[in-house]
């Protein structure tokens, strides 16, 4: 009977828990790919690199998507077993609470589970991944400069221009004006061309064209301009290349071991030892959080008397603890990198909130035990005569 019970609830709540799961994910997949709108226009990525770019961001949005979702299912499936009366047959039944619990703390240990993988491999690998994508097409001469039938503007004074471009990588109709110096104004035409590695970087080879060069002198009436007609000329992009930033990985690009270990030679770990440390426990608290917030709705609702006004207020207490836990432990995450001693907080708090729940669960009334703490006695408060 109770694996059945258990299988029936376990359904019920992992339902809700999908969906919410797949609509909280589209949105923020939204606030994504919005990001990357920019990178993918200007550098003229297509649309099947956009989505790529998008999917590796996925694994870093579901570690603060699947907490959230997995709490409004669990509010949501367990208020629809009260109002309908089912956990009412059920306790009347001689289930136990922790009957009814049981198969609810198992999703939310595989949510743990899922969270704790992703937070501490999976999600900075495809947050690796995605910005050496992206400083890779950054730093892509092909696709920066060469676009077919629109003027790009790679490096400050280039211009360059391409009527066609072939599957195999020949261009035709090429057109590079460089301006560098305004006194000497530089045009290229060609009618073919191709781009070539070269050895201290990208060349452009063409053929068949000419160089327009006017020299620019203020003393005389009028520019001097010359003409020359070439077979084959060979460009060199490589001057405009060198201001390319090195590529650097953050902390949440890097994997566990990088974070409590960064290597001798790794001058950004070096440096930001003690803010990495904190980011590795970090990842670490964030498997907590979804059996804290389980424990929460649990504590909010299963132990509930009847009412027949239903439960808003429980369920609005519910969503505020879970809430004002969630701001606690990113605020408590950002100050731990700042000040070290802050990160036994980063544990304690999920912790915390999970004992007070099982405590909740198991019956324990809180009232009488502050009564009987010794509360300091104020001046003047003694027996009057």
């Amino acid at each position: 009977m109770l694996k059945g019970l258990s299988r029936y609830i376990f359904v019920q709540a992992l339902g809700p828990f999908v969906v919410a799961t797949v609509v909280l994910t589209g949105i923020i997949w939204l606030t994504q790919a919005l990001r990357m709108l920019d990178v993918m226009i200007t550098q003229g990525q297509t649309l099947v690199a956009f989505f790529q770019l998008t999917a590796l961001a996925l694994p870093s949005t579901l570690i603060i998507v699947l907490p959230i979702s997995l709490f409004c299912a669990l509010l949501y499936t367990l208020h629809k077993l009260i109002a309908d009366s089912e956990i009412v047959v059920m306790f009347s039944a001689g289930v136990s609470l922790w009957s009814v619990a049981r198969p609810i703390l198992a999703i939310a240990m595989a949510v743990s589970f899922i969270v704790l993988s992703f937070s501490i491999y999976i999600a900075p690998a495809g947050m690796r991944e995605l910005k050496s994508r992206i400083y890779d097409i950054r730093t892509d001469v092909t696709s920066s400069m060469i676009r077919e039938g629109i003027f790009t503007n790679p490096a400050s004074g280039l211009t360059v221009y391409v009527r066609e471009r072939a599957p195999d990588g020949t261009t035709h109709g090429i057109l590079v004006h460089d301006s560098r110096n305004p006194n000497e104004p530089i045009t290229y035409m060609a009618e073919t061309g191709s781009l070539v590695q070269g050895p201290r970087g990208p060349l452009l080879v063409m053929f068949n064209g000419n160089i327009q060069r006017v020299s620019r002198d203020e003393t005389k009436e009028r520019d001097a301009a010359t003409l020359l007609y070439f077979d084959k000329y060979t460009f060199d992009l490589s001057p405009y290349l060198k201001n390319q930033p090195a590529l650097v990985y953050e902390g949440r690009e890097r994997y566990f071991n990088e974070l409590i270990n960064p290597s001798a030679d790794d001058a950004y770990g070096q440096l930001r030892r003690d803010k990495l440390l904190a980011d590795a426990h970090e990842r670490l608290a964030e498997g907590i959080f979804p059996m804290a917030l389980a424990l929460i709705v649990l504590a909010a609702l299963l132990p509930a008397p009847f009412n027949r006004r239903g439960y808003a207020t429980r369920m609005a207490a519910a969503a505020g603890s879970a809430l004002a836990l969630r701001v606690a432990g990113f605020a408590l995450a950002d100050a731990s990198k700042n000040d070290l001693n802050i990160v036994p907080l980063v544990y304690l708090v999920p912790l915390a909130a999970c004992a007070v729940a099982i405590a909740i669960i198991s019956g324990v009334r809180f009232g009488p035990l502050l009564q009987r703490l010794p509360l300091p006695r104020l001046p003047g408060s003694g027996a009057r005569t």
